[in-house]
């Protein structure tokens, strides 16, 4: 077959505290956050660290899990790391490692 894909294989990890999620190059497909009693939010970085470009802020009202499946994947060059900075008690990230190829 001329068309063949190469498959693009997803990951996932649970965390419930601050975690470099990636080291390399990825694409972020969705976080599910849920959050305690208040307003939760966390903070997402192209990076290993808070050092790294700070990409985007989400935030979850309280005591609500909330899927936020992002339109596109979005692209990470250096990295994903996650901060948990307020009243998340627990979220879930899904991403895929970019090949080589893919830059």
């Amino acid at each position: 077959m001329d068309n063949v894909r190469d498959s693009k294989e997803y990951s996932s990890m649970y965390i419930t505290q601050s975690e470099l999620i990636a080291r390399q190059a990825c694409d972020l497909s969705e976080v599910i956050i849920t959050a305690g009693g208040n307003t939760g939010y966390l903070r997402v970085y192209d990076g290993e660290s808070t050092q790294g470009e700070l990409k985007f802020v989400l935030k979850v009202p309280s005591d609500t899990t909330r899927p936020i499946g992002l339109r596109h994947d979005v692209y990470f060059r250096r990295g994903l790391y996650i901060e948990i900075v307020e009243q998340v008690d627990h979220c879930t990230i899904l991403w895929r490692d970019r090949l080589a190829k893919e830059g």
